[in-house]
C-alpha cells in the first residue's frame, strides 16, 4: 500500500431499513466501514476501506466506490454475497439489527487482522470499528506497535458493558484516539451525569477522546482540556452512520496534524452530511468536499468566537 493512506477498518452491509413509523428503504449501502470511509474521504485523498465482502460487489456498494474514486485494494472477497442487514428503528435512536445471511456469514466477512496486515505498511492512520473480540485485538495490537499509524478506535455498542470497563480502558490506552457516544459511555460506567462521564474518559489517558452527544454536538477531551464542538443546524433524513462518518473524518484531522478541536469540527461536518440523505454522502465529489471545507471553516469561526 502506498505511503500516507488513511485505512478504514469496518464492515460494509446492505441495509433494509424499517423506521419507527412503518416506512422503509431497501438496498441502502451502509455499515460502519462505508460511513467511516465517506467521512474520511471528505478530507483525505487516499482513504482505503479494509473489510471482507461478497463477489456481488457490482450490485452492492461497488457503484458508490466507483462514483467516489475509491480503491478496492483493501477488500477481501470472502463469499458470493455481501452482508445484508434488516435494521428496525424502535424510535429515533434505538434500533435492532438482524443479519439476513446469519451470524456465521457475517463473521466470515468482517475485517480481520490479516486484512489489516496486507495494507498497513506506510499507512498514515487507521480507523477501527470493533468490539472487544480477543482474537482480533491479539493479532492487531502488534501491528499497531510495529507500524505506528495514528489509530482511532470507535467502540461497538455490544462491548459497552460495566464488566468490560477495565478491558475497554486498557485498549483505549493503546490507541491515539477513542470515539464513543454518551449512551455507550453511560452503559460502561453506570452513570448519567455528563461531568462524571467526561472525567472518567479523561482519566483513561487516551490522547484524544471524541464523546459524541447526538444532535447537540460533541466533547473533544484531551489531557489538557475539554472543548465542546456544537452541531450545525440540519434536518436529518436518516441518522444511520453519522457517528461512523464523524470518526473517519476526525481521524483524518488528527493524522493531518490539526488540533483536536478542528478534527472534531471535521467529524461534526461529516456526520451532518451523512445524515442528510439515505446512505453515505458522495464524498469524492469536488462540490461535496468544497462544501465540507466551508462548513468546517464556519464551525471553527463559531468556536473561536466562544473562546
Amino acid at each position: 500500500m502506498a505511503d500516507g493512506a488513511d485505512i478504514i477498518v469496518g464492515a460494509v452491509l446492505m441495509d433494509n431499513i424499517v423506521y419507527a413509523d412503518g416506512s422503509r428503504r431497501d438496498d441502502i449501502p451502509g455499515g460502519a466501514g462505508l460511513y467511516a470511509l465517506a467521512g474520511a474521504a471528505l478530507f483525505s485523498d487516499f482513504a482505503v476501506l479494509v473489510t471482507g465482502t461478497g463477489r456481488d460487489l457490482p450490485q452492492t456498494f461497488g457503484p458508490w466506490l466507483d462514483r467516489n474514486g475509491m480503491t478496492t485494494r483493501g477488500l477481501r472477497f470472502a463469499d458470493d454475497h455481501a452482508p445484508r442487514n434488516i435494521m428496525r428503528y424502535l424510535d429515533e435512536r434505538t434500533r435492532t439489527e438482524a443479519p439476513v445471511y446469519g451470524a456465521e456469514h457475517f463473521r466470515k466477512i468482517e475485517p480481520t487482522a490479516a486484512d489489516i496486515a496486507r495494507v498497513i505498511t506506510g499507512a498514515r492512520s487507521l480507523f477501527i470499528f470493533r468490539n472487544l473480540d480477543p482474537a482480533f485485538w491479539a493479532e492487531t495490537l502488534p501491528l499497531l506497535a510495529a507500524h505506528r499509524p495514528l489509530t482511532l478506535w470507535e467502540i461497538a455498542l455490544d462491548a459497552c458493558l460495566p464488566e468490560n470497563r477495565a478491558r475497554i480502558e486498557e485498549l483505549a490506552r493503546q490507541v491515539d484516539a477513542l470515539s464513543i457516544n454518551l449512551e455507550e459511555t453511560a452503559l460502561i460506567y453506570g452513570a448519567a451525569d455528563e461531568a462524571t462521564l467526561i472525567a472518567r474518559l479523561r482519566a483513561i489517558g487516551t490522547g484524544t477522546v471524541f464523546l459524541r452527544a447526538g444532535a447537540r454536538g460533541s466533547f473533544v477531551i484531551t489531557r489538557g482540556a475539554v472543548r465542546f464542538v456544537p452541531s450545525l443546524p440540519v434536518a436529518p433524513t436518516d441518522v444511520t452512520g453519522g457517528g461512523n462518518a464523524y470518526g473517519g473524518a476526525a481521524l483524518v484531522g488528527l493524522a493531518q496534524g490539526l488540533s483536536p478541536e478542528r478534527a472534531g469540527a471535521m467529524g461534526t461536518v461529516a456526520a451532518r452530511l451523512a445524515i442528510s440523505q439515505y446512505g453515505p454522502p458522495e464524498a469524492g465529489a469536488a462540490t461535496t468536499r468544497t462544501a465540507a471545507a466551508a462548513l468546517v471553516a464556519e464551525l471553527m469561526t463559531m468556536l473561536e468566537q466562544t473562546t
